[in-house]
């Protein structure tokens, strides 16, 4: 016989995942089931964590956890659409005190360009407010259909952490053999997929912290030491800074964010500064690769060209979310063969 009974529930299990993983992709709710993934791994971990170190909590460790981390994500979501809420009203209400803001910028970027660029550009502030103004009224509904996508995106989110929550409040603790034994071996294979899942999800979770956190102390020796030398200072330096690690927890968009944003800022200062910022942020990126494939690779022993591939080829099929995705998927699959005993 080819494969024994464990092997073909294992591969089953491991097949029936790869579906969903792809069936999610496609609708575009995988932002769901990381959200989940994030809050359920949160949860067991901050409960381990209370529960050893706070005895006498007993039981009420996992509800004091579950509590924690809702009023923490309740914190971020309020916190922040209320800070993007003063902002725009603040903006809306002083447009003129923000335009004379927005000028010197402006003025740095206009002299930055070429002149065959710069000849296309409005000649004053006010031409700029008026070619705002009429954008926003040609394309009102196309930015209309932004903010709604932005919002669903939001509320798959939200919805996937609350799974992940309460799929994190009501988890059982193994604590004997017996226990595990009562259960089907169809019931056994599902769990151990998704306790491979919740594993592989934690490798990345710990390698897209550490990148986030090299990150931002590279971007601060670039931007505190190496730029000040040459007599350059960007503004907005340690908001960058902190940008920088914010966005750098999300694996491939928040690079793309990040680097955007500091091309933007070194751009407003001079375009021959912009240039080594990119070439600094690209090098560094290239590091990053190095670093995962150390952390995520050496767990699975898979090499920087096979998470590569995967990145590549998920893209391909998926987008923006197989890139984002693609660490995680290929390193569940291979994880689940080597248990199973077939690689």
């Amino acid at each position: 016989m080819l494969f024994n009974n464990n092997q073909k529930l294992g591969i089953f299990c491991v097949v029936g995942f790869a579906i969903l993983f792809i069936i999610l992709m496609q609708v575009h709710l995988m932002p769901g089931l990381i959200a989940g993934l994030l809050t359920y791994t949160l949860t067991l971990k901050l409960d381990d964590f209370l529960s050893q170190n706070m005895s006498q909590l007993g039981r009420k460790s996992k509800l004091i956890s579950v509590t924690l981390l809702i009023t923490i994500i309740m914190a971020i979501i309020i916190g922040g659409s209320w800070y993007l809420f003063t902002w725009f009203v603040g903006v809306a209400k002083h447009p003129t005190e923000t335009m004379a803001a927005i000028k010197p910028v402006i003025d740095n970027v206009s002299n930055a360009l070429p002149a065959s660029i710069k000849s296309y550009l409005p000649d004053d502030i006010d031409g700029i407010k008026d070619n705002v103004t009429v954008y926003l009224k040609e394309h009102i509904f196309y930015l209309q259909s932004i903010i709604a996508h932005a919002f669903h995106i939001l509320v798959i989110l939200i919805v996937g952490m609350i799974i992940g929550l309460i799929l994190g409040f009501k988890h059982q603790k193994q604590s004997n053999l017996t226990t595990q034994e009562q259960k089907t071996p169809l019931a056994q294979a599902f769990n151990a997929c998704v306790d491979r899942l919740v594993i592989v999800f934690q490798y990345v979770a710990i390698s897209q912290f550490v990148i986030a956190l090299f990150n931002a102390i590279m971007t601060a020796i670039f931007l505190f030491v190496i730029l000040p030398i040459f007599g350059v200072h960007l503004p907005f330096s340690k908001s960058l800074v902190l940008a920088t690690f914010v966005f750098g927890l999300i694996p491939i968009v928040g690079n793309l964010i990040v680097n955007i944003l500091m091309f933007l800022v070194a751009f407003t200062v001079s375009f021959g500064v912009s240039i080594p910022v990119i070439i600094y942020l690209i090098l560094i990126h290239k590091v990053e690769y190095v670093l995962n494939a150390k952390i995520v690779g050496s767990k699975i022993q898979a090499g920087i060209c096979e998470l590569l591939i995967a990145m590549l080829f998920c893209e391909t099929l998926f987008g923006l979310i197989g890139l984002v995705f693609a660490p995680i998927f290929y390193a569940f699959i291979k994880l689940s063969l080597k248990d199973l005993k077939l690689i």
